[in-house]
């Protein structure tokens, strides 16, 4: 089989998706040779990279949704200084996220920086201070087709993991220097091109995101800054598709609310059965 490059797009929950699909993978024997991830994929993207079994990480994201508020805490303070600044800084964000990267990165806890990742990978964010999009990663010298990129490497995997799940208005947005760095799903929320300038070859795409207009139940604040960015970065997504060869995996994902922690199970099986379906046309390579 001839090599491809994976790109994983982004979100939220509905990365539990990719979780799947990469364990369908595994299970065939098969490892990309690259990997670019945009929010949530960039999540999967930085632990597939860092060589962690898709078991372990399915376990940690298990034990997530069981106890979702051990690892996802409301920024209470910085939202009271937002309505009376005098008692300190405001909040960037709803939710901070710190305990949950770290729960993650304890998958691979001799891991420091993105020069641990063993195979060429990148996840994408924003810097909302310049307005430019800066990809964290182990290939220094790789550039994506189209767009303007500031390229980061061998920065620590607490902030670019931090910085690509940070959906602007409810994940902390980072800080790195004089940046402030939001999702990169802002900028694209399927990172096929960087996919391809990681390995020039077909990428298999994992787009996890909601099409279409089923809603959950219930629709709150999170839910609609959740959509109003989906569309966002759909769009984007679409305008900077370029000519890169590759196989679209789409898993079911709809009806999923945005803090849908018990839709896990059902995700990641959602994964693993869009990717066997894709399973032919990948062998085909």
């Amino acid at each position: 089989m001839r090599a491809f490059a994976l790109a994983l797009s982004g979100g939220g929950i509905l990365g539990a998706a990719h979780l799947g699909a990469l364990q369908y993978l595994e299970e065939q024997g098969v490892r990309a040779a690259a990997v670019a991830g945009t929010s949530a994929g960039g999540l999967a993207a930085g632990l597939y990279a860092l060589g962690v079994p898709m078991a372990q990480v399915i376990d940690q994201g298990k034990r997530v949704a069981k106890h979702p508020w051990r690892y996802f805490h409301p920024n209470m303070s910085g939202l009271l200084h937002d309505v009376i600044p005098a008692l300190g800084p405001p909040a960037d964000a709803l939710i901070t996220s710190t305990a949950f990267v770290q729960a993650l990165l304890d998958l691979k806890p001799d891991a420091r920086t993105t020069d641990d990742w063993i195979i060429p990978a990148l996840v994408t964010a924003v810097d909302v201070v310049s307005l430019q999009p800066v990809a964290f990663t182990n290939r220094p010298d790789a550039r994506p087709r189209r767009g303007h990129w500031e390229v980061a490497s061998g920065e620590p995997l607490t902030t670019a993991l931090a910085a690509t799940m940070a959906m602007p208005g409810v994940f902390s947005a980072p800080r790195r220097g004089r940046q402030v760095l939001v999702d990169g799903g802002t900028a694209d929320t399927l990172p096929i091109d960087w996919a391809f300038a990681l390995y020039p070859s077909c990428v298999v795409a994992i787009d996890v995101a909601v099409s279409g207009t089923v809603l959950p139940e219930r629709v709150g604040i999170t839910e609609v800054l959740s959509r109003a960015e989906r569309y966002a970065t759909k769009t984007l997504s679409t305008l900077r598709a370029g000519p890169e060869p590759h196989i679209l995996v789409t898993p079911d994902t709809a009806g999923t609310p945005f803090m849908g922690f018990s839709h896990f199970d059902h995700l990641v099986q959602a994964g693993r059965r869009a990717m066997a379906e894709a399973w032919p046309a990948i062998r085909s390579l």
